[in-house]
């Protein structure tokens, strides 16, 4: 990812080493720097040098500081800015980082603002409103690996609002199935999908669709302890005495919980088995 970085930038300064620094709208309205070769170089030494501190240390922001001092339009920058507080969990520090971002490139960053939103400073109001900004001005995408609906159902299932959060679900699934139309059902919709859903469907006392979505996510991650919990806890509301058998397997698999990459980070909607839980513990 470094080399790939860097190889932008010296793109970037070979493309602008003729042309004077000024300022430019883009299609969309956005205002982009034009800079001269020296500034692309003077950028490009920057960054480097910020790669080369941690990246929650005070010296790799006064390095991206001086870069944004050259050209204060690179959303890029912007965006490395926000990242490091938002994963240090110091997300009013991060937040208006990340809006300059959204600000100066709305099509790369918007949809990355909702998500950062949904699992890190779980603002779920502002989330849903800049997915369906997202949605409404480039389309129904996908950012971090899952659908812009996938998270807008996150968020509406962390308001309690458990129809719209599958209703947002459901389009998430249908969404995968015509992108993955080779792929069963079980594999085109992500197994968080499929968990999810039957979340909602738990929440609104849905327990036999509850365990068949389950049952679609157990069959892509085998013995996912949060799902057979959530498995067990259905069975156990329709009076199955063997859904306290499942719940017993699921902290028997407690470390085959949710595997997002972020989850290292945060804990993500209805992980029961993550690493607060005191009960998931080894004695």
């Amino acid at each position: 990812m470094k080399k790939y970085i860097l190889l932008i930038l010296v793109i970037t300064s070979c493309n602008l080493s003729n042309k004077n620094q000024n300022g430019l709208e883009s299609a969309d309205g956005v205002e982009t720097q034009v800079l001269s070769g020296i500034d692309s170089m003077h950028i490009r030494e920057y960054v480097e040098k910020s790669f080369q501190t941690p990246m929650h240390s005070l010296e790799h922001q006064q390095y991206l500081d001086s870069a944004l001092t050259i050209d204060p339009t690179n959303a890029w920058l912007w965006q490395q800015k926000a990242m490091p507080l938002y994963k240090a969990r110091k997300y009013q520090l991060g937040k208006p980082f990340l809006e300059k971002a959204v600000e100066h490139d709305p099509k790369k960053y918007l949809d990355y603002s909702g998500f950062m939103r949904c699992i890190f400073s779980k603002d779920y109001l502002k989330s849903i409103s800049e997915f369906m900004r997202a949605k409404k001005e480039y389309g129904d995408g996908y950012v971090m690996d899952h659908t812009y609906n996938f998270y807008i159902g996150l968020d509406y299932l962390q308001l309690n609002q458990f129809s719209k959060a599958k209703e947002f679900l459901l389009l998430s699934k249908e969404q995968q199935f015509k992108d993955f139309p080779d792929d069963s059902p079980q594999e085109a919709c992500h197994y968080l999908d499929w968990y999810y859903l039957g979340i909602a469907d738990f929440e609104l006392g849905n327990y036999k669709e509850a365990i068949s979505s389950f049952d679609m996510s157990l069959m892509v991650y085998d013995n996912f302890a949060d799902a057979l919990y959530f498995k067990g806890r259905s069975m156990t509301k329709l009076g199955n005495e063997e859904g306290a058998e499942w719940e017993k397997k699921a902290f028997e698999y407690a470390d085959n919980t949710i595997n997002e990459d972020n989850a290292i980070y945060e804990i993500y909607p209805y992980q029961l088995f993550h690493k607060l839980n005191e009960s998931v513990r080894p004695k």
